[in-house]
C-alpha cells in the first residue's frame, strides 16, 4: 500500500491571527508585524517540503517586494496559499466566497 504524505498547516500573520489557529490547534506559527519580515519568513515556508498550506493575511503579503516571491506565491499549487483578511481590514461581503473559490475554484453562489 502505498503511503500518504502528510502535510503541516503553517499561519503567518499578526498575533491575534496567530492566536486564533494556535487554540485551534495548529502549531506552525508565525507571527509578524513590529519589524518581523513576512517576506523571509514566507521565503522559507516556500521551500519547506511538508507545508501544505499556508494561511496569512493580506497584509503580510502587501509587504512582500520582492516580484519573484509575490509571483511565485500568487501561482503556488502546493504549498497552497490563502489570505484571509486583516481583522482590522474593512469587511468585504464578498471575502468567504472569495475565498473559496480561489481555494477550490467553484464559485459556491453561483446557481446551477
Amino acid at each position: 500500500m502505498e503511503s500518504i504524505k502528510k502535510y503541516k498547516i503553517a499561519v503567518v500573520g499578526n498575533t491575534q491571527l496567530v492566536l486564533g489557529f494556535r487554540l485551534s490547534g495548529i502549531i506552525e506559527t508565525y507571527r509578524t508585524g513590529k519589524g518581523d519580515s513576512s517576506e523571509k519568513t514566507m521565503r522559507e515556508l516556500m521551500q519547506r517540503e511538508d507545508i501544505g498550506l499556508i494561511i496569512t493575511t493580506s497584509k503580510s503579503l502587501d509587504e512582500i517586494k520582492d516580484r519573484k516571491l509575490s509571483t511565485a506565491i500568487a501561482d503556488s499549487v502546493l504549498p497552497m496559499i490563502i489570505e484571509v483578511p486583516d481583522y482590522k481590514e474593512e469587511g468585504q461581503p464578498d471575502t468567504l466566497r472569495k475565498l473559496i473559490l480561489r481555494a477550490i475554484g467553484i464559485d459556491i453562489s453561483k446557481n446551477a
